[in-house]
């Protein structure tokens, strides 16, 4: 018997809903307020975690956070303006119960807030860096790439679900059979498959920008508009590399423009005919193509989306702002080197960790006052 067992009996039974992108909306939302209630620097960043962190993923309809700190102990005075959103904070798992052989969480403290008594969000701070904060990013992370095991993770927490509330709401039956432990085998796989991937990666290196990689561009750019013809609405040269005198990982991001996601899977053929792995439609408006170019010393990543499009938008609109402002660029450059320092060989966690600064630069653009 664990700790989850003896404490965490709601009486209700669990409801794993359909993905929702209303999610993501109520994690930034709360995260807006948790850092003006607390400050933005009491944070290294707060992360959306759990389900309701992967698009398309099936879930309690409960979303969780971890915001990373620097120090528990200095975040502990940060409790009563916590306390205001209506957050409670939770201690009795920081501490073990030696009869059942739980070490307890001595590294997390633990909140949660209901909103009209049912819970909405579960909040786990924790000193960013540790093995807590890597292990839910790696899992977060990869199932955001992998939609096969994404599916095989809902129809698990469904069948388990299911065989919790039969029990629980059994007449006569008082036993909580542990949804959370249930999870565990399948939770331990992916991120033994996710720290297998980080080990057979390179170290990520942020390097000084270079002038040759818009010339490199130009020569990829015209190798694409010709292998693809009208299936290209337009190329544009995105990411760190495209914006002068920025630092950057040594790859070139190219975007191409599609009228359909459909219509640009005939691109597939003559992409893989100029060196390019085939498409990864990760998602249903974003296709990616990679090739490394180990001769040249970078690499080239294609990303496939609608023209003017929303991923189309948020590409060109960071860029160009980038451009302009010199300021914006510079604190994007130190917010790189530090997470290139974070992350190591872990890529998708380097990309995933910029997500907040280029939303709130995005927002800033859109909605300036």
């Amino acid at each position: 018997m664990t700790r989850h067992q003896v404490t965490s009996r709601s009486g209700r039974p669990i409801v794993i809903a359909d993905y929702d992108q209303a999610w993501v909306r109520r994690f930034e939302e709360e995260r807006a307020m948790i850092y003006r209630a607390c400050g933005r620097d009491a944070f290294v960043r707060i992360e959306h975690v759990g389900s309701t962190a992967v698009a398309g993923l099936a879930a309690k309809p409960i979303v969780d956070m971890m915001p990373g700190v620097r120090s528990l102990d200095a975040f502990m005075a940060h409790i009563p303006a916590l306390e205001t959103l209506g957050y409670e904070y939770v201690p009795e798992y920081e501490k073990p119960i030696p009869e059942l052989n739980d070490p307890g969480m001595p590294f997390r403290r633990y909140f949660r807030k209901d909103i009209d008594g049912v819970r909405a969000y579960h909040m786990h701070t924790v000193e960013a860096g540790g093995e807590f904060w890597r292990d839910h990013l790696l899992f977060r992370n990869y199932l955001r790439t992998m939609p096969d095991e994404a599916r095989a993770y809902a129809d698990l927490k469904r069948t388990i679900a299911g065989t919790y509330n039969a029990t629980m709401l059994a007449d006569n039956v008082n036993v909580n059979i542990g949804y959370t432990d249930y999870k565990t085998e399948f939770v331990e796989r992916i991120k033994a498959e996710a720290k297998a991937r980080v080990a057979r990666s390179t170290p990520i290196i942020v390097a000084p920008y270079n002038e040759l990689w818009p010339v490199r561009y130009e020569q990829l750019r015209q190798q694409i508009v010709d292998a693809l013809g009208p299936i290209a609405v337009d190329v544009q040269h995105v990411g760190s590399s495209s914006v002068p005198g920025l630092a950057a990982k040594p790859t070139i991001d190219v975007a191409i423009g599609v009228r359909t996601m459909v219509e640009g899977r005939a691109a597939d053929a003559p992409l893989v005919a100029l060196g390019y792995s085939k498409g990864v439609e990760h998602f249903a408006d974003w296709r990616y193509y990679d090739r490394e170019e180990h001769t040249r010393g970078d690499n080239v990543h294609l990303h496939m989306v609608p023209f003017g499009g929303d991923r189309w938008n948020r590409y060109l609109l960071f860029r160009d702002h980038l451009r302009e402002q010199r300021d914006v660029a510079a604190a994007y450059e130190r917010l790189k080197h530090e997470l290139a320092a974070e992350f190591g060989r872990d890529r998708l966690g380097y990309v995933e960790a910029k997500t907040e600064f280029v939303d709130a630069v995005l927002s800033r653009i859109t909605h300036p006052f």
